[in-house]
């Protein structure tokens, strides 16, 4: 009878342990708030000033997640390659404003909803703009692009196969080039050239030529290794939302205008 009673008692204490640690876990599973980061030279998407990150996707995301009412954090990492590092660690929960690639897709999980267009654009010289109304019209010419970008949908292979281009270091250095008649048009992100030109006070001797290269986009990206991740639904759901009222692309012109108040004011 003793033995019986003991074993009970032993029975019935072991289920609570095992039912305290499922729910210890599950507990430690919930979204109790989210940690988020982005490229600090980005902009108008994200960009650093003295530690902070300011940019239309911080401003949209911090939104989003009020009116979702999950406390969150926007946290400063430091160089772009540092955030995609903590990501993968779950060291934060969410990366604002990225491509997605496959390599990202391994650690993060993309929203469905892109957070806004960012097209691929050639960019020529006012003076010496040229007739531009598609690839086919850059055969011929002479391009510049910046190391290591990919611009996708179709255009690396061509640019591989039928173009004549130079590569640059980065966006400056392709502007740059650009001034020096090195090259007849630079191919870029439409928003990071537009702010780049914004910054320097460029906007007048630099234009964008249409069609864009190709109409890209940026998504969100929650890391795989966070709860957070439970959160991707609805935070498609207002990206698609604000997309299609037209908040996106206001807060994109507005942080443009911050930018170049921002970089004109670090010119000596």
């Amino acid at each position: 009878m003793v033995f019986a009673v003991a074993t009970f008692v032993l029975d019935a204490m072991f289920r609570c342990l095992v039912l305290a640690a499922m729910l210890n876990s599950v507990h430690a599973a919930e979204c109790r708030h989210v940690v988020f980061s982005a490229n600090p030279d980005y902009p108008p998407f994200s960009w650093s000033d003295r530690g902070k990150l300011y940019g239309a996707s911080i401003e949209l995301t911090e939104r989003i997640l009020r009116e979702l009412a999950v406390p969150a954090e926007v946290r400063y990492l430091g160089p772009w390659n540092r955030v995609l590092r903590a990501a993968k660690s779950g060291q934060i929960d969410l990366v604002t404003a990225l491509k997605f690639t496959a390599e990202r897709d391994a650690y993060l999980l993309f929203t469905s909803a892109r957070f806004s267009a960012n097209p691929v654009a050639v960019f020529a010289r006012a003076e010496a703009p040229f007739d531009y109304h598609g690839w086919d019209d850059l055969v011929g010419r002479v391009g510049l692009i910046s190391r290591g970008d990919r611009f996708g949908e179709g255009f690396d292979e061509f640019l591989q196969g039928k173009l004549t281009v130079q590569t640059s270091n980065n966006v400056e250095d392709g502007f740059a080039n650009l001034a020096r008649k090195r090259g007849d048009y630079f191919v870029t992100g439409y928003y990071a050239g537009r702010a780049y030109l914004a910054g320097k006070g460029l906007e007048t001797r630099v234009v964008a030529l249409t069609p864009m290269v190709n109409q890209g986009s940026v998504h969100h990206g929650f890391s795989r290794a966070s709860p957070c991740k439970e959160l991707v639904g609805q935070m498609a759901e207002k990206l698609r939302r604000y997309e299609a009222d037209g908040t996106t692309e206001r807060l994109l012109a507005q942080y443009l205008e911050k930018w170049r108040a921002t970089a004109q004011s670090r010119v000596p």
